[in-house]
């Protein structure tokens, strides 16, 4: 073998080496060495003398921590391998099971249907009570009625100023009527439309409404309640057209006075003051 012939047979050599050690890394068996993957599935037992009350328990394999989802649009949440589970109203709930093992997680889907309501928690709660016990409107005589902003700073991208005219006027309506919460929002001739609405930050058409709503004391981030209604912004709304999303957190209520954040702890916040009307 000539001088050029070996070298070539040499560099072949050492990058067949190299493809087969490389070859062999990519085949190694990664998952073998941090664990077995979980398999996730749990069962749904109804809680004996316990309205709308679920016992979910985990029978996945090879799992060590878990998080449940129980359909409520909150998401998921850690809790043991086995937790209770209560829904307000009726209509069928996809609760999903997140289970981890060593090697990996698994999820698991069932859903659990729900053939009555029970509105006698929320009917009786203090900061429900509070709520609905009269109409409420931005609070005209702030001088920051409306921020926005983060949830650690509320007032992070602005600080709040007047309200318009035609805000000054609007009123919500919160209530419980033919076994159906419902908010009615009057805007009584005008809505101020916020950025994402032409003319943005001027008062346009009228945008009254009456919607169904959720109340929670489940909270994600700070405050004391959730108030959910359905749809998305700017056809649905609390206080301005422009909120994040139609998730809205009472963080302190008085007989006289509202605090609510609206946004979820990850979007920005408008955080509105509210007064009795």
């Amino acid at each position: 073998m000539n001088k050029k012939s070996f070298v070539r047979h040499q560099c072949l050599t050492l990058v067949a080496l190299f493809c087969f050690f490389s070859w062999g890394c990519k085949d190694e068996d990664y998952a073998s060495k941090l664990g077995t993957p979980a398999k996730a599935s749990f069962k749904v037992t109804k809680v004996q003398g316990k309205v709308n009350t679920y016992l979910l328990e985990s029978t996945s394999q090879n799992a060590y921590r878990y998080q449940w989802d129980f359909g409520l649009n909150d998401g998921a949440k850690s809790a043991g391998a086995s937790t209770e589970a209560y829904f307000i109203s009726k209509g069928t709930y996809n609760v999903k099971l997140y289970a981890y093992g060593e090697g990996g997680y698994d999820i698991a889907t069932q859903p659990i249907v729900v053939d009555q309501d029970d509105f006698t928690p929320t009917l009786n709660n203090a900061t429900y009570q509070l709520l609905t016990a009269h109409a409420w409107k931005l609070d005209p005589n702030s001088a920051a009625p409306i921020t926005v902003g983060t949830e650690n700073n509320p007032a992070e991208y602005f600080g709040g100023g007047a309200l318009a005219g035609c805000q000054v006027d609007d009123d919500y309506t919160f209530s419980f009527a033919n076994n159906a919460f419902k908010l009615s929002y009057k805007a009584n001739g005008q809505t101020f439309n916020g950025g994402n609405v032409a003319p943005n930050y001027n008062c346009g058409t009228d945008r009254s409404y009456d919607v169904a709503f959720t109340f929670s004391t489940t909270v994600q981030g700070a405050g004391i309640a959730t108030i959910t209604i359905p749809g998305n912004p700017p056809d649905r709304f609390i206080g301005v057209t422009d909120v994040s999303s139609n998730n809205y957190r009472i963080i302190s209520i008085s007989a006289n006075e509202m605090i609510l954040r609206s946004g979820k702890s990850n979007e920005v916040v408008h955080q509105m003051r509210f007064v009795k009307k």
